[in-house]
């Protein structure tokens, strides 16, 4: 063999071992599993930092290449916006080829629960539940939330009963009020008294309402709940003073709350 031909061989060896190389690439390790293999016990990949200003918008991210951006392409976002349409908030996001998708799902709850027991009197008007008038909720991300609203209305003493047994009922309606809306929830429970005297009252009736509001991110909303009870001459001073009163919930064992949850775009 000459030269020329050994030269050309060792040529194309050094090409094959090329691509073999770069056909694969192991940062800490010598023998990657895949073409791109990183490994440390104490460090982490640290993403490209980028300030996305909305999701239907790849700038200021760009192709080094020129023209599109690559879909699959991955950065780190550091802003939040809160103008109410296509909102980015800090975190990994992937480039789908026409919008940002936040790559991890987006979690926020808050639960609002009385704070006191409550007696209310008949003939107030809608009076304040405690730990639930004009409460702040602070939505984190834009997009729609689910409102849910547990209440629960126990009787005051019904009025002595002449003979046998007698048995009555005790109403009211709750008023919700959340982001310029008013929503009335009936309530309406049985109270009994036994000719021995025997009084069953606070028979605790549980009702809810689950309605779904579009809020955005930043902005405060107040959520307000109160209870107004109807006056009924069967119940002791007609339900306004004294053992009359009904019973808005206990704090510890069946209180009135308001759960509000993210549960998307």
């Amino acid at each position: 063999m000459n030269l020329k031909y050994y030269k050309n061989l060792v040529h194309v060896l050094s090409l094959l071992i090329s691509f073999s190389a770069i056909a694969q690439v192991g940062i800490n390790t010598t023998t990657p599993n895949g073409i791109l293999d990183v490994s440390s016990a104490t460090s982490g990949i640290v993403l490209p930092r980028v300030a996305l200003t909305a999701t239907n918008i790849a700038s200021p991210v760009q192709n080094p290449q020129g023209g599109a951006l690559s879909v699959g392409t991955v950065v780190y976002n550091t802003s939040t916006t809160s103008t109410g349409s296509n909102d980015v908030y800090r975190g990994i996001y992937v480039w789908t080829g026409t919008e940002w998708f936040n790559k991890f799902t987006k979690k926020h709850a808050e639960l609002f629960t009385q704070s006191a027991f409550f007696q209310p009197s008949a003939n107030k008007g809608f009076q304040d539940i405690p730990g639930l008038d004009n409460q702040s909720f602070v939505a984190k991300y834009t997009g729609t939330y689910k409102v849910e609203v547990s209440v629960n209305f126990g009787g005051g003493y019904i009025i002595n009963a002449s003979s046998g047994t007698d048995v009555a009922t005790h109403e009211g309606n709750f008023q919700f009020q959340f982001n310029g809306d008013t929503d009335i929830i009936p309530a309406k429970t049985s109270v009994t008294r036994t000719d021995t005297g025997t009084q069953y009252y606070a028979i605790w009736e549980q009702a809810s309402i689950v309605k779904y509001v579009d809020l955005v991110a930043g902005s405060t909303y107040t959520i307000d709940l109160k209870f107004d009870l109807e006056t009924n001459t069967a119940i002791v001073d007609s339900g306004n003073s004294g053992t009359g009163k009904g019973y808005i919930g206990i704090p510890d064992h069946v209180p009135c709350t308001v759960e509000l949850t993210f549960i998307g775009d």
